[in-house]
């Protein structure tokens, strides 16, 4: 995956989350694929100005998604920026970030939460009284 493309698919895959496009487990999926393209450009061209802030907008996206293993991933990629590239607004923001903490956020429910239901109002049945019949001559 080339450079562009790795900012690309980070913006995308934000966009598709956060508008109900993907869940959870599949962002993460594919932001670990994506990271995996990051870390290949980082280990090739290191100096690289764009990798600052690509890092830190996948840290971002990371710190959004529930569960211990996208925040391990924000925490590292947090770390990444501050100690690679000390001379950008981006270490500062990581740098606050990781002195904020990083929480691990809890899954979504797996099930709704039950829709309040109205108690419905008994229908008025009439009452039907019987006249009595008329005597018949025989």
């Amino acid at each position: 995956m080339s450079a562009l493309r790795v900012r690309y698919e980070t913006m995308q895959l934000k966009k598709r989350y956060e508008t109900h496009e993907l869940l959870a487990n599949q962002t993460i999926h594919l932001l670990v694929l994506t990271e995996d393209a990051f870390d290949e450009w980082s280990r090739l061209y290191p100096k690289d100005p764009w990798l600052a802030s690509t890092g830190f907008a996948m840290a971002h996206l990371y710190e959004e998604l529930p569960g211990r293993l996208a925040r391990d991933h924000a925490v590292k990629l947090f770390v990444y920026v501050k100690n690679s590239f000390p001379n950008t607004r981006y270490t500062a923001e990581s740098r606050n970030e990781l002195h904020r903490g990083i929480s691990v956020k809890p899954a979504p429910s797996a099930t709704p939460a039950p829709a309040a239901t109205a108690t419905p109002t008994p229908t008025a049945v009439p009452s039907v009284t019987p006249s009595p019949l008329p005597a018949q001559d025989h």
